[in-house]
């Protein structure tokens, strides 16, 4: 062979090399970008505080007991979050400064603090039936505060020490508004 064509080829070899050795930092350059990357997205998502998330529904139930039907108020809470939730507090508002506190003394009632799971439920009852006279009492309550019952809301508190408030379905409405209008026309003869 030829010095020339030695030299040529010696050439050509040497600059596949290099391209080769360039392509090579390019890669490690950003395989290094990408695994700082990812330990910046773990330690954020590992520092966040967890947030808890929710659901609550406030309605009029009915319950079977033996050959007797017993209705009451129904307020069922699920965990949507992917971290364990624990319901400490269940009160009723109208007004930013004055909640009632409502204890859960029916048997057929979980007692709180209550945990919950992702996806888990619990089921708090407040009887109304017999000598229950809750939405009386609160309708009184309501109107002793010159509130508006359209403003009554249900909020439940957790250990993360937020708080979540919802709307009360419009059957249960209905009734409390129904009893704080009587409360107002006796009051006015």
């Amino acid at each position: 062979m030829d010095e020339k064509v030695m030299a040529l080829a010696t050439l050509k070899a040497a600059q596949d090399a290099a391209s080769w050795a360039f392509w090579s930092m390019i890669g490690t350059w950003v395989a290094g970008i990408a695994t700082f990357l990812a330990v910046c997205v773990s330690l954020h998502l590992g520092l966040k505080k967890p947030k808890a998330h929710i659901s609550c529904r406030i309605n009029v139930g009915v319950t079977w007991q033996g050959p007797y039907q017993k209705k009451g108020v129904m307020i069922v809470i699920t965990n949507l979050a992917l971290y364990t939730v624990k319901v400490t507090a269940i009160n009723w508002t109208f007004k930013k400064d004055i909640t009632f506190y409502q204890p859960f003394h029916s048997p057929l009632s979980m007692q709180l603090p209550q945990k919950l799971d992702y996806g888990e439920q619990a089921t708090f009852w407040i009887d109304i039936d017999g000598g229950s006279e809750w939405i009386e009492k609160i309708a009184l309550g309501l109107k002793e505060q010159n509130a508006n019952p359209k403003d009554f809301k249900c909020v439940v508190s957790v250990t993360t020490g937020e708080s979540f408030t919802f709307e009360i379905e419009k059957s249960l409405m209905d009734k409390i508004t129904s009893s704080y209008q009587q409360i107002s026309e006796a009051e006015s003869r």
